[in-house]
């Protein structure tokens, strides 16, 4: 999900000093997520969320899967993030949008939640879980009502992983964390089982688990090969006009490399929806 227009209006002056989470929004990546909206309509399926429902996104980003969750089911959505540039286009992307009065954005930390606790319904992570703590899914767990559930939309690593291609995800993860500024690591999934069921979670389990897209798929997303050549020359500009940008664009393309194309590592790493519940108060 990408918000054209924002991508070929981008400059040189206005991505440089960005940390690269704040570049993908100011270009108008609505969500890291490669499968599109694929899994929030399934979660949206499996937590029957509908125009009634509460929903936190924990790690919201730009807004895409917020926007898209409020105008399909007409749930109260809820959303932060600790990036201002992403509270921005967020809170930009939603007064665009014609449930723009069901969204509500704002800067936050998972791990120092002030929400009143038993608010919401369901409570949703996508591409941020392997950045938190212990102490936010226990936050998740006080913020849920009784009975609520928790999804996860994350990148998950095989425990099957043999010994060297886990040697060369680990140092692509490495790169890919001093570029970031902070630790990027891909979890087993037992370590998301294990974190969810601390926190008191019961019933965790891999609801669904996503095969890398086609390029067919890719290329929708983007809006088809013209939009596709489009970007590559947005790219290509920023990358010839910046030592930076270049560096950092090269160095995600090394680190997609090994975790999404390399069939030797990225056979290892998957999209799964892992899913948990609150207990239900007993009657």
């Amino acid at each position: 999900m990408l918000e054209i227009d924002k991508f070929m209006a981008a400059t040189t002056e206005s991505l440089e000093g960005l940390s690269w989470y704040e570049i993908v929004s100011k270009l108008g990546l609505l969500s890291f997520n490669s499968q599109g909206n694929k899994p929030i309509e399934l979660i949206a399926e499996l937590a029957h969320i509908t125009d009634s429902s509460m929903v936190l996104i924990a790690g919201c980003g730009a807004g895409g899967t917020a926007v898209h969750l409020a105008e399909t089911t007409g749930a109260t959505v809820h959303g932060f993030d600790m990036s201002p540039e992403s509270i921005r286009a967020a809170n930009a992307l939603a007064s665009r949008s014609p449930a723009r009065e069901k969204m509500h954005f704002q800067i936050g930390d998972a791990h120092t939640s002030s929400i009143r606790p038993d608010t919401f319904d369901v409570v949703i992570t996508e591409y941020t879980a392997f950045l938190l703590q212990q102490s936010a899914f226990e936050n998740f767990f006080s913020v849920l009502k009784p009975g609520g559930q928790i999804a996860l939309a994350e990148l998950m690593k095989d425990p099957e992983v043999d010994a060297g291609a886990d040697a060369r995800i680990l140092e692509a993860e490495k790169r890919y964390s001093a570029m970031l500024g902070y630790d990027f690591h891909v979890p087993l999934v037992k370590d998301y089982v294990d974190r969810l069921m601390r926190a008191g979670f019961h019933d965790v389990r891999i609801a669904e688990r996503f095969s890398e897209p086609s390029l067919h798929e890719k290329i929708r997303n983007v809006g088809g090969w013209g939009n596709l050549l489009r970007i590559t020359g947005v790219v290509l500009r920023l990358m010839a006009t910046s030592a930076e940008l270049r560096r950092k664009f090269v160095e995600v393309g090394n680190v997609k490399m090994v975790l999404v194309q390399d069939r030797s590592t990225a056979q290892y790493i998957y999209q799964a929806i892992l899913v948990g519940q609150k207990p239900r108060r007993p009657d």
